[in-house]
């Protein structure tokens, strides 16, 4: 048997039986949303249905008296959802997660809540901070402990053993329903610095040690922060943190020793995370999760002060239909896989499921596909990400028949 080690080499091993087989660590998913992912296993996926398909699953909902109606995973589409219920809350999430369709009433009672700059009231729209807001006072989860489980079961039979997550929105720590049968490394998500400060006060950071912000928004909603106006757009996005307020929370995350992981899609979201890194100049390890756009000098800077980029390799494949109209001739900067690999940027590579399913053999081809060694992509998909989550990565492990260095195959399980 050959076994993969931590130095990202093939070791022989006399076992009981010495087969000509290759085993590696099971799956690392650097960020998901796993909550969210069981959610969408739990109810009614809208992605790719008719808005009369959509109309059916929202009345039927109704009928059978649900308190809110949740929905998500449209990418275009035009709802009035008050001529449902004028009283009970509505809402259906674009597949990104960063903008809604929502009906009066949520509307109503977010404009006391929240800057209105996040509210379109003409087509009853609702993007980042009242989206966030919606979660708080309305609830995120139909059902925790069964959107753990349904997504569990999912990501073992897939041969995933550790996932990076996102998912204290509406509830406490005492409401995360993981085990260690799947190994869940907790990014706790912040909206200003005065929640980090809360956060701290109540000893989360005694158990989760990496903080999520968002610094912008997403392609598909028109809210990543760009450099430049959107190619089909009036602005160039929504910018949700400012420099200031950022710098204050990555000097408390370096002097706690926390992991800094920083929700960045636009160029311009890309140049004021660097801003403030050329200011505070950390030690640690933090993390730009996306930067799906990026120019060749801030690719010198984010090589500069070590930071790792956490990419999804199938943004490739579900943004081709709208980056090009986004963006016009900027899509040629978007997605540099191999542009990273050869400047030796370190990556961790996931799905940020529910926005797509976690696959990562699909992913692995994608990169291979783009000029990425086999070789790389293993090790980046098992080892690399202990030395930010420090799990033992030796208790279970895939099987392949055949090196996956040189060739991708379906393994089996074992441990």
């Amino acid at each position: 048997m050959y076994y993969l080690t931590k130095d990202g080499k093939f070791l022989y091993k006399n076992t009981k039986y010495n087969l000509n087989k290759f085993v590696t660590p099971l799956i690392t998913d650097t960020h998901m949303h796993i909550l969210g992912f069981g959610e969408k296993l739990l109810n009614p996926d809208i992605e790719g249905l008719k808005k009369e398909d959509i109309e059916k699953i929202i009345i039927d909902k109704l009928k059978n008296n649900s308190k809110k109606v949740v929905l998500r995973g449209w990418s275009e589409l035009d709802i009035d959802l008050d001529k449902y219920s004028e009283n009970i809350p509505i809402i259906l999430i674009r597949r990104c997660g960063h903008i809604a369709i929502v009906n009066s009433v949520i509307l109503n009672r977010l404009a006391k809540e929240i800057d209105n700059n996040y509210i379109d009231f003409k087509k009853k729209m609702i993007k980042e901070k009242a989206l966030e807001k919606f979660h708080e006072i309305y609830g995120f989860y139909s059902n925790v402990k069964g959107a753990y489980l349904k997504a569990k079961k999912y990501l073992l039979n897939k041969g995933y053993g550790f996932i990076h997550s996102d998912d204290l929105h509406g509830i406490s720590k005492e409401d995360l329903p993981f085990d260690d049968e799947l190994m869940v490394f907790e990014k706790v998500a912040i909206n200003n610095y005065n929640e980090l400060i809360d956060y701290c006060n109540e000893g989360y950071f005694n158990t989760f040690k990496a903080v999520k912000i968002y610094v912008d928004g997403s392609f598909g909603g028109k809210t990543a922060y760009l450099r430049e106006k959107y190619n089909d757009g009036e602005d160039k996005g929504y910018l949700v943190w400012k420099e200031d307020e950022l710098k204050k929370v990555l000097e408390l995350c370096e002097n706690n020793n926390l992991h800094l992981c920083m929700h960045a899609i636009g160029d311009g979201a890309i140049d004021v995370i660097l801003n403030v890194f050329e200011k505070t100049k950390p030690e640690h390890y933090h993390r730009i999760i996306h930067a799906s756009i990026l120019h060749d000098d801030q690719i010198e800077k984010i090589k500069k002060y070590k930071l790792i980029l956490d990419m999804q390799p199938q943004f490739i494949e579900s943004d081709k239909k709208i980056l090009k109209n986004r963006l016009g001739k900027r899509s040629g900067l978007t997605y540099r896989f191999k542009k990273l690999f050869d400047e030796k940027i370190p990556m961790f590579f996931s799905s940020d499921a529910p926005v797509e399913i976690p696959d990562w053999f699909r992913d692995a081809k994608i990169l291979n596909n783009h000029g990425i060694p086999l070789k790389y992509i293993i090790y980046n998909m098992t080892y690399f990400p202990e030395f930010i989550d420090n799990f033992n990565r030796e208790n279970k492990y895939l099987i392949f028949n055949e090196n996956p260095f040189e060739k991708l195959t379906i393994p089996d399980m074992g441990g």
